[in-house]
């Protein structure tokens, strides 16, 4: 009888602790929020083997279930799994999410209730104390958020800036380097905090000087400061400095509304609440842009970075004489390309060249990354047969971090040429060709001569021989077609300033503000806008006697009318007329400079 009693005891002490390995918690990120908030509702499993088995979540009538995210990781075959569930609240009040239970094996297991209180607007819920969840499902309560040491430096100044703020909305601007050199790409990123709910808020990106702007995306984030948790969004931008000096870049600007009266979300959605319109606004960013080292090799071409790779070759690698061959460059790394110049081909023995537009773009790269390339041609055309070998390209840029100029080289390219199997056909006129019976054709001297006289000469006729008239007549006409066109040439380039005006005042989009300033500097200065970047436009303006700080002011111009073709939908109709204001002063200057 002892020796089943004490067999029962061991056998309890063994299943217990078997049983006890099941572990159930639920925990949720805040314990107040407003009608237009959500809630995360975050439910940790461990101890389980086999097939995934889901809870069971309480009646919910207080919220909407709007999504569902799970996440598991095993370890030994034990299970640990995250389920994650956002919920929409549906009326204000106090109300419990219930006990979340879990069968399994025979038991089943509860969590412990959560209080939440929902309220109608935000004013409440500022000192509510946060009570957030890692990605282990720890929980921390009433606590800041450490910033990591670890985080890159543009994500940890933003941080470090924002734990300073206290005000509900805020906006700051960071970059990863503050003293790039000429062409070097830097990022700047632009942060909207938001701890209360707001609507319609456009964005107004900063305008720069000194720099070209290109839009690299966005992302959204969190982070807790002084026990409120903010929500964030970010905007990035890639930045490169156009010449060597002071850079600067301006504020951004966030206008958004906030709810001045206690209505319900669908109230405020058929804009029936008050409201307040608010402004926040970033602090300008200055940039020290550095001039590239000395001892600058043949092949640079303005590339500042790292991580580049330059590859050649040709196609076909055999032909005939005569035939054309593609011969291709290709430049890759991670830093844009765009502001770079083109890569000239040597003149290479025995081949006539006919060199291409370069082109250049983005592609996905590893991790997730966006790798830039440029692509280089020329076509070739041997004149004659035999076995040609292109020489090595060379491409050189700039290291920052090795503060040195680096070369890649191509191989050498071998090309084959054989001798042309094409024959011309053509007809030998000199040739005796047969016409039947025996007989053969061998030329022809009779010529047949007319036997009535030519009736005589009218006075116009006579006059087209006398040679000096006609010379002094083409003469006089050649000199009217010339005056005619410098008067057309004149007269285009006079009201060339006339119409650009008069289309500034009717511009109803930017677009056409954009149209009339080209249309302008095409006509009056012969620019074409079209197929020059910026950089050389202005470099063009200055050839033409235009003053460097008019030569600013246009680039400031022209930097407003890219951000207004590429995203139309930033700028309202009042902002049409002050981009058509300002570049009507622009064309005036420019007007008065090149007189």
């Amino acid at each position: 009888m002892r020796k089943k009693i004490a067999f029962l005891i061991l056998f309890l002490l063994f299943t217990i602790p078997a049983a006890a390995q099941v572990l159930l918690t639920a925990t949720t990120d805040k314990t107040a929020l407003t009608l237009d908030d959500e809630l995360t509702l975050t439910v940790r499993l461990s101890g389980t083997k086999g097939n995934l088995i889901m809870p069971q979540l309480p009646s919910l009538p207080a919220f909407n279930v709007y999504s569902r995210q799970v996440n598991q990781s095993s370890i030994n075959g034990n299970n640990t799994l995250l389920f994650r569930y956002t919920l929409l609240p549906r009326f204000v009040g106090k109300t419990t999410i219930g006990p979340v239970t879990f069968n399994y094996e025979g038991n089943t297991y509860k969590t412990e209730p959560i209080q939440i209180r929902i309220y109608r607007d935000s004013s409440a819920v500022q000192n509510t104390p946060i009570q957030s969840v890692s990605p282990d499902g720890n929980i921390s309560s009433n606590q800041e958020q450490e910033i990591s040491a670890n985080l890159p430096p543009l994500e940890y100044s933003l941080a470090t800036q924002a734990s300073k703020h206290r005000e509900p909305f805020f906006t700051i601007a960071a970059v990863s380097n503050q003293n790039p050199y000429v062409n070097q790409e830097f990022t700047l990123a632009i942060r909207f905090y938001y701890s209360q709910a707001f609507y319609d808020a456009p964005y107004q990106k900063p305008t720069v000087s000194n720099l070209f702007l290109e839009d690299a995306g966005s992302v959204d984030g969190t982070q807790s400061i002084n026990g409120v948790l903010y929500r964030y969004q970010e905007q990035r931008y890639l930045l490169m400095g156009a010449a060597p000096g002071p850079a600067t870049i301006g504020s951004a600007t966030v206008t958004y509304h906030v709810s001045m009266s206690p209505l319900s979300a669908l109230d405020r959605f058929f804009g029936s609440a008050m409201r307040e319109e608010r402004k926040s606004v970033s602090s300008p960013i200055s940039v020290n842009i550095r001039q590239l080292p000395s001892g600058q090799p043949a092949s640079f071409y303005g590339a500042v970075g790292q991580g580049y790779t330059f590859h050649a070759s040709v196609q076909p690698a055999k032909v005939e004489a005569g035939e054309a061959v593609n011969l291709t460059a290709t430049v890759r790394g991670p830093i844009n390309l765009k502001s770079t110049r083109d890569f000239p081909f040597p003149n290479i023995d025995g081949f006539k060249s006919y060199p291409a537009a370069a082109v250049s773009g983005n592609i996905p790269g590893a991790n997730n990354t966006i790798q830039s390339y440029k692509t280089f041609k020329t076509v070739l055309v041997p004149v004659a047969s035999g076995i040609y070998t292109i020489p090595p390209l060379e491409w050189s840029y700039f290291h920052p971090g090795k503060n040195q100029y680096l070369t890649l080289t191509t191989q050498p390219l071998s090309i084959t040429v054989t001798p042309s199997t094409q024959t011309e056909k053509s007809f030998d006129f000199a040739a005796n060709h047969t016409i039947g019976s025996g007989f053969q054709t061998l030329g022809q001297d009779v010529r047949y001569l007319k036997t009535s006289y030519a009736p005589k000469e009218l006075w116009l006729a006579q006059l087209s021989q006398w040679k000096i008239i006609n010379a002094l007549m083409l003469g006089l006409v050649a000199c009217c077609v010339l005056f005619a066109s410098f008067g057309r040439k004149s007269l285009s380039q006079r009201k060339a300033f006339t119409t650009a005006r008069t289309k500034l005042k009717k511009a109803q989009a930017e677009t056409e503000v954009a149209e009339a300033v080209a249309t302008y500097l095409q006509e009056k200065l012969r620019i074409n806008t079209g197929s020059l970047p910026l950089k050389e436009i202005t470099t063009a303006l200055a050839k033409k006697g235009v003053r460097p700080a008019t030569a600013e002011a246009f680039s400031l111009l022209w930097q407003r009318l890219d951000a207004a073709r590429f995203a139309p939908a930033e700028l309202g109709a009042q902002s049409t007329m002050d981009l058509s204001a300002q570049a009507l002063d622009v064309l005036v200057l420019i007007e008065e400079e090149t007189k």
